[in-house]
C-alpha cells in the first residue's frame, strides 16, 4: 500500500510525468497511490502555490506545464539546510565582483522562494556580518574562456604582466586549474614559456585568445598537493624552515589559530612563543611577518631576518627629520 507516501513524493511523481509528456490527471495519480481523488488535487493546488505553471488541458485530459523547461524542485529541507541557504546567500554578497555572482545568486534565490515563509527570513542570518578580504577586479570574459579551456584541456595563449619585472610579454600555457587565494584569483598551469607549473594572477592577464592544441594535464596533478608548501599562493624553488619568536603579548593570538599545515608551536617559559613552519613563498612571509612589529623576531633562516633588517633600516631612513 501507498497512502503512507508523503504530499513531497506525489508532487515528485506529477512533476515527473508532467515532463516526460503523459499528462497525469487526479484519477490516475490517485490509483497509483491509493489516496482520494481530492487528495491529489490538493497536491497540485499545493505545486501552483510554489510556483509552478501547472494548467489542465481538456482534450488531453490531463495536466502539463505552461513553462516547457519547468521541472519542480523536489529536495525536502530540513530547518538547518535552510537556515544554511539564507545565510550562504548573505556570505554571498560580499562577492558581487566575483564571476558567476549573478548565477549563483539566482540559483540560490530560486531555491528560497519555495521555501515557506515560517522556516525563512531575513532575520535568521541579520545575527551574521562577514567581511570580505580585498578583492582584485576580473576580467570575466577572460575567466569564462579559462574556466573552458581547463576544462577541454585547450592551450591558451597569454599576454601576461609581471610585477617583478614590470614587463608584458605572452605565454602559451596549459590551464590546470583556477584558484580563489584571500579574494584573489589565480591560474596555475604549465607554461611552455618557463617549461613549469607556474601562477598566474587572472587580473594581470592582459590578453588571452583560446586555441584549438589539446593538451594532457598529468593525472596525478593535484592542486592542494602542489600548494601544500605555499605561505600563501606562491612558491619558490626552495622550501624554507622559519622559526619565530612572538613575544608573550603577542603570543596570545598567534597561539589562537592554525598558520600553516606545518606549523609547530613551543611555550617558552616567559610566555613567549616558538612559531616554526616548511614555507615557500618568503616574499610573502616576510610581509606577513612585519605586520607584527616589535613583537616578533626572525630566528630562522638567516636571509629572511637579513631581509627584514634591510627593511627596518629603509623605513627608519623612510621617518628621519
Amino acid at each position: 500500500m501507498k497512502f503512507n507516501q508523503p504530499s513531497s513524493v506525489r508532487m515528485a511523481y506529477i512533476d515527473r510525468q508532467i515532463r516526460a509528456g503523459k499528462f497525469p490527471n487526479c484519477q490516475q495519480v490517485a490509483n497509483e497511490f491509493e489516496v482520494d481523488r481530492k487528495t491529489v488535487q490538493r497536491n497540485i493546488d499545493n505545486m501552483r502555490d510554489l510556483g509552478a505553471p501547472i494548467e489542465y488541458d481538456k482534450k488531453r485530459r490531463g495536466y502539463y506545464y505552461t513553462e516547457p523547461n519547468y521541472f519542480f524542485p523536489s529536495i525536502q529541507l530540513t530547518q538547518s539546510d535552510v537556515f544554511a541557504f539564507v545565510v550562504n546567500e548573505q556570505i554571498l554578497k560580499q562577492y558581487q565582483d566575483a564571476p558567476y555572482y549573478q548565477q549563483i545568486k539566482q540559483a540560490i534565490e530560486k531555491i528560497i522562494q519555495f521555501i515557506p515563509d515560517k522556516l525563512a527570513s531575513e532575520e535568521m542570518a541579520s545575527v551574521f556580518s562577514f567581511q570580505s578580504p580585498p578583492s582584485s577586479p576580473v576580467n570575466k570574459q577572460h575567466f569564462q574562456i579559462l574556466q573552458d579551456a581547463a576544462y577541454q584541456e585547450r592551450q591558451v595563449k597569454i599576454k601576461y604582466h609581471s610585477q617583478h619585472t614590470d614587463h608584458a610579454n605572452e605565454r602559451i600555457v596549459d590551464p590546470y586549474a583556477i584558484r580563489n587565494q584571500q579574494g584573489a584569483w589565480y591560474l596555475i598551469g604549465y607554461c611552455h614559456n618557463r617549461n613549469q607549473v607556474r601562477i598566474f594572477a587572472l587580473n594581470r592577464i592582459l590578453s588571452i585568445t583560446p586555441t584549438e592544441v589539446d593538451f594532457y594535464k598529468p593525472t596525478n596533478f593535484d592542486i592542494e598537493e602542489f600548494l601544500k608548501e605555499s605561505f600563501s599562493i606562491y612558491r619558490d624553488d626552495k622550501t624554507y624552515h622559519i622559526k619565530l619568536k612572538f613575544s608573550p603579548y603577542q603570543a596570545r593570538w598567534i597561539r589562537e589559530r592554525q598558520w600553516h599545515k606545518t606549523q609547530q608551536l613551543t611555550k617558552l617559559n616567559d610566555g613567549s612563543l616558538i612559531l616554526e613552519m616548511d614555507v615557500q613563498g618568503l616574499d610573502e612571509v616576510k610581509r606577513w611577518v612585519m605586520q607584527y612589529g616589535g613583537e616578533v623576531e626572525v630566528v630562522e633562516p638567516v636571509n629572511l631576518r637579513e631581509e627584514i633588517i634591510k627593511e627596518l633600516k629603509k623605513m627608519v631612513q623612510q621617518y628621519e627629520v
